[in-house]
C-alpha cells in the first residue's frame, strides 16, 4: 500500500514538474521596448508614440518617399534623433510654414478658422517630394534636351503616375506647353508635343487648335486649314476656329 501511494506521489510531482517546465518553454517572449523618443522639436515631447508615427507615415505617403528620406539608418535600425540630413531641417521649417499660412487663412478668406482649408503636405505635394507641376518640367526638358526627351519623360511620367493626383495629364496640360513653343518660335517642338497628346485625347479641339498655330508659324497653311477644320468638326461652336479659318480661306 506504501509504495502504491509512493507512486502516486511520485507520478503526481512529475506532472506538476513537467507541466511547469511545458509552461517555461512555450511562454512568449516579451516584445522589446522601443527606445524613448528625443529630439522633438515640433511636436510636444509627451505626444504618443502611434500618433507621431501616424504622423510621420502621412508625411510620407504625401511626399512619395521612405523613412531614409529625412532620417539616418536603414530599417529596422534608424536614428530619429539625428539632425544630420538637410531633409528633415527643412521638413520641420515646411511644417511651421504651413502652420502659419493656416493660422492666417481665416483673416484673408474672411471666414472662422473650423470653415478654412488647413494647409497639408499633400496640398503641394501631392505624392512627389518636389512639387513641380508637368508643364514646368516638361518645358525645361525641351530647352535642355529637346521635344523627344520631353516626350519620353511624358510617357514615363504617365505610366508611374497616371490616375493619381501628383501630375496633370488631362486633355489640356500639353496645350499650354506648345503654344509657349510656338511663340518662342519653336513650331516643331510644338508639334511633336501636340502630336503626343491627340494619340491619348484624339478628340481634343485645342490640341488640333494649337496643331494649326504651329502650322501657322512654320507658314504651312495646307496643315493649318486642316486642323482649324478638325477643331470645327470636333467642336462646331469654335467662333475663332471658324474665323481664322476662313481669313485662310479667303487668303490663299
Amino acid at each position: 500500500m506504501r509504495r502504491l501511494v509512493s507512486g502516486i506521489v511520485i507520478l503526481g510531482m512529475s506532472i506538476l514538474a513537467a507541466s511547469a517546465a511545458a509552461q517555461t518553454t512555450t511562454a512568449p517572449a516579451q516584445p522589446a521596448q522601443p527606445p524613448p523618443m528625443t529630439n522633438l522639436q515640433i511636436y510636444p515631447k509627451d505626444t504618443p508614440r502611434p500618433e507621431l508615427v501616424a504622423t510621420m507615415q502621412g508625411f510620407a505617403q504625401a511626399l512619395g518617399v521612405q523613412c531614409t528620406y529625412c532620417h539616418e539608418g536603414q530599417a529596422p535600425q534608424f536614428d530619429f534623433a539625428a539632425d544630420t540630413k538637410r531633409t528633415k531641417t527643412v521638413a520641420r521649417k515646411m511644417i511651421l510654414m504651413s502652420r502659419e499660412i493656416t493660422a492666417k487663412l481665416p483673416e484673408v478668406t474672411s471666414k472662422p478658422a473650423a470653415e478654412v482649408t488647413r494647409l497639408r503636405c499633400a496640398t503641394c505635394h501631392r505624392g512627389v517630394a518636389i512639387p513641380r507641376l508637368l508643364p514646368d518640367i516638361l518645358t525645361e526638358t525641351v530647352n535642355k534636351s529637346g521635344a523627344a526627351a520631353a516626350v519620353q519623360q511624358y510617357r514615363d511620367l504617365r505610366k508611374q503616375y497616371y490616375g493619381g493626383q501628383s501630375y496633370d495629364f488631362s486633355e489640356n496640360a500639353l496645350v499650354p506647353v506648345a503654344l509657349q513653343l510656338t511663340s518662342a518660335n519653336k513650331p516643331d517642338d510644338a508639334l511633336t508635343l501636340l502630336q503626343l497628346n491627340a494619340e491619348f485625347n484624339p478628340n481634343s479641339a485645342p490640341t488640333y487648335g494649337g496643331m494649326a498655330q504651329a502650322y501657322l508659324k512654320k507658314n504651312d497653311k495646307e496643315n493649318a486649314i486642316k486642323n482649324f477644320e478638325k477643331v470645327i468638326q470636333i467642336d462646331p461652336n469654335n467662333q475663332l476656329a471658324k474665323r481664322q479659318l476662313e481669313q485662310l480661306k479667303s487668303s490663299k
